[in-house]
């Protein structure tokens, strides 16, 4: 007999450990994307980068790879740097004008780290279906085992 129970749990980790890789490439696109940011406009003679992308973990099995625009607001003879994330489309991608706020250089940079987040967003949420598939078929195929042991035993 199949142990479902050491063959799922082995899935789980497989699928988890995957899917900390693809968080882990998310944060280092976050990095490399913000270094070529202030490197480009810094050859413009600008400091402030006003998109950035935000890892985020939103839930203890789930994180979000989001772009978030950034204001500085002035108080009390201060600027703090306000961080607001920009709604994202249907599926896995932004819609074309998300980043229209966003001029020259910089927009070609956002636009391809934006399809290779894309692809990242995408290979998450396969990742965590299927999880949660793997999780909810386990589930229902132990009770088909439990019923057939109790046809098979007699009891019913």
């Amino acid at each position: 007999m199949i142990d479902t129970e050491r063959m799922t749990e082995l899935s789980v980790e497989f699928l988890d450990a995957a899917y900390l890789e693809i968080v882990e490439r998310a944060r280092r696109l976050a990095e490399q994307y913000f270094e070529q940011a202030q490197r480009l406009l810094g050859e413009e003679g600008k400091t402030h980068v006003p998109i950035l992308i935000w890892v985020q973990q939103i839930s203890p099995n789930a994180w979000g790879f989001y772009w978030v625009r950034v204001h500085y607001v002035r108080e009390d003879g201060k600027g703090n740097a306000v961080a607001r994330k920009i709604p994202k489309g249907p599926r896995h991608k932004y819609p074309p004008g998300a980043f229209s706020f966003v001029k020259g250089t910089l927009l070609l940079l956002v636009r391809n780290y934006e399809a290779r987040l894309a692809e990242l967003r995408q290979l998450a949420a396969e990742n965590r279906a299927l999880r949660k598939t793997t999780l909810a078929w386990t589930g229902r195929y132990q009770k088909v085992q439990v019923m057939d042991d109790l046809i098979y035993n007699g009891v019913s």
